[in-house]
């Protein structure tokens, strides 16, 4: 027998349990509903397409039409790939989308076959509600052949980046090679400061459907621009890239030649010869040195231009007591990493006892293509300009 005691106990009881899952049942809903509401198809729109395999041409996307969150109709993509492509079987290589947020399928990185007839259907799915998503119908165009006799070939932009990752050189001069007979033009890269010549990454931009590149008269092989692949252009080798049309029946070749703007380099751009009396000679052979810090040999040469900057003889030629020539160790020249000599002599034709100072400048170094070697000389059809930074040397004696 319940007594009333009892009914008070448990009739509150009961009523709160009642109303605690009351309560649990009316908030069920309006969560679940709340999760729907954070997905928004906008967010998974494509903006891009790429492939692993080859860069296309031109891509053109119509999005989805999306209504009330809702996809309405399909989306499209056409994507233009250049007719050097050999396969269709590509890999889509990476997406816009939070993949946290929505899945693709085909997936990223899988395989698929491409036409150019025939559509590729990606569904891409909210991953809170598979319910939820929108499409893209995607298929291929390959841009026709060109005429080879209307392709133009040529190389407009050579740049290379040595190894410290920060020293770039630039296209200086183009020119036809007219000693060179197995290639048609010379192209010129200075880099400011002397490198490390034989680990070099080129950056390249061309006309022509093919860039292959070889190192000492081997054979053609194609650039990688992917790996960006590193070229050894130190001296003694030749490094030759060719651009060849679709058919590979027409071709252009070109010959790198890569430098420092200043590769003489003098230990003391300042030097004096002992004291002499009226009438001494001094034969200073091996008074100073001097380093190739470039990247072809330097033949012996003797200044272009002096500047007289003391003496009393209105500073013309007279005032001139100095004969100076820069010297090799080896004979007719002084190859890359090696120490040259300067040798001045003295033939005492002083009009006056006092002191004399002259300065050696060498302002006409070109590149010489018939012996690859740099000279101090005029420039002529075989001798280029191609912006060597001038140098000089100052000289400084007393005749008492």
């Amino acid at each position: 027998m319940i007594n009333n005691y009892s009914l008070k106990i448990f009739l509150p009881l009961i009523i709160t349990v009642l109303c605690i899952r009351c309560g649990s049942d009316d908030n069920s809903s309006p969560l679940s509903e709340g999760s729907e509401e954070e997905i928004n198809l906008e967010e998974a729109r494509l903006t891009d397409f790429p492939f692993q395999e080859i860069e296309y041409l031109d891509i053109e996307i119509t999005q989805p039409t999306i209504v009330n969150n809702e996809e309405v109709e399909e989306g499209e993509i056409i994507i233009t790939l250049p007719h050097t492509v050999t396969s269709l079987l590509l890999t889509l290589e990476s997406v816009n989308i939070d993949t946290e947020k929505y899945n693709i399928f085909p997936s990223v990185g899988s395989l698929e076959l491409y036409s150019e007839t025939e559509f590729v259907n990606y569904q891409i799915t909210s991953t809170s509600n598979p319910d939820i998503n929108i499409h893209y119908n995607v298929r291929v165009i390959v841009a026709p052949n060109p005429d080879p006799k209307e392709e133009k070939l040529s190389i407009s932009s050579f740049r290379l980046l040595a190894n410290d990752g920060v020293s770039q050189a630039d296209l200086r001069l183009k020119k036809e090679a007219l000693s060179i007979q197995s290639v048609d033009s010379l192209l010129f890269t200075l880099f400011p400061r002397s490198v490390d010549f034989s680990d070099l990454t080129p950056t390249i931009e061309y006309q022509g459907s093919r860039l292959e590149y070889r190192i000492n008269d081997e054979e053609f092989r194609v650039y990688s621009f992917d790996t960006e692949e590193k070229i050894d252009f130190k001296y003694p080798n030749t490094v030759d890239f060719r651009v060849s049309d679709a058919t590979n029946s027409t071709a252009i070749t070109y010959r790198i030649i890569v430098d420092t703007t200043n590769p003489i380099v003098f230990n003391q751009p300042e030097l004096n010869i002992p004291d002499l009396f009226p009438g001494d000679t001094y034969n200073g052979i091996g008074i100073g040195t001097w380093t190739n810090q470039g990247n072809y040999p330097i033949t012996d040469m003797s200044p272009n231009q002096l500047r007289f900057t003391l003496g009393e003889c209105n500073r013309t030629e007279l005032c001139n007591i100095f004969n100076v020539e820069l010297s090799s160790n080896e004979p007719l020249f002084t190859k890359p990493d090696q120490d040259g000599v300067i040798n001045i002599v003295v033939t005492n034709n002083a009009p006056a006892s006092e002191q004399y100072e002259t300065i050696a400048i060498f302002s006409n170094l070109k590149f010489d293509e018939n012996t690859w070697r740099i000279i101090n000389a005029p420039a002529d059809e075989y001798r280029s300009d191609i912006g060597y930074t001038p140098v000089q040397l100052t000289m400084r004696g007393i005749v008492n």
